[in-house]
Formats: structure tokens, sequence, C-alpha cells
């Protein structure tokens, strides 16, 4: 018999990701979603630092009025957050679902990130 490998599609990542998909939604990788699990984040502020194409992922109090909340998959495996307005105000133009590696603050409570060129808006 010839037998051939089945390639798995799914394996454990231990890097912190974001995706951000065209239509506005931060899909957060399951490194990632351990990392907010661990630290007790359940709602988030979006900071920009438009000169450096730079976003983060804050930790905040629920009660926030700036805060998006955190929604995490029954798994843990992912987590997400619509993050539309948030998007559509740092110009970002992605045709489709892009992934950016992340850098996990412990001390601030935070993921960083840098934007790539290419998909932000230049006013």
């Amino acid at each position: 018999m010839a037998y051939e490998v089945f390639k798995r599609t799914g394996v454990r990542v231990e890097v912190p990701a974001l995706s951000i998909t065209a239509d506005g939604r931060m899909v957060i990788n399951a490194a990632a979603t351990r990392l907010l699990i661990d630290a007790g984040v359940k709602s988030v502020l979006l900071l920009w630092d438009k000169s450096n194409r730079g976003m983060a992922v804050k930790a905040t109090h629920k009660g926030d009025k700036n805060a998006y909340s955190v929604s995490v998959s029954p798994g843990k495996h992912s987590g997400s957050l619509r993050a539309k307005a948030f998007m559509a105000h740092i110009g970002w133009r992605a045709p489709r679902r892009e992934t950016l590696l992340a850098t996990w603050n412990a001390k601030e409570k935070m993921f960083e990130l840098t934007l790539p060129e290419k998909y932000l808006r230049s006013d």
C-alpha cells in the first residue's frame, strides 16, 4: 500500500498574533488569548501611534467608556473584538485578513504591534 502522511492544519501556536479582517474585526490567536486570560483581561483599549504605525491593545476595566469587550471562544482557543470604527479611524485598507505578530508587555498588560504601511491610508 502507498500511504501518505496527513498534514495537520492546526497546531499549538506559541507566538501571540492578531489578525485584522477586511470588515474590521480583530481575531486574537490562541497564544495571545492565553496571555489575556492569564492576566485577567476582559476589556481593552485600542491605542494608535500614527507616526510609527504602532497599535496597542491594552487592558482596562469594564466600565471604561472607551473599552472594547474581548470575546473568548468556548474552548478558549481564540478571542475577538469588533473594531470597525477604530480601523476606519486609522485608515486600515487591507483587502483580506492580515495576521500580525504581537509583542506582549506584561507590565502594561498590552499587546503592541506595527501595522504595514501598505494597508494604511495616507492622508
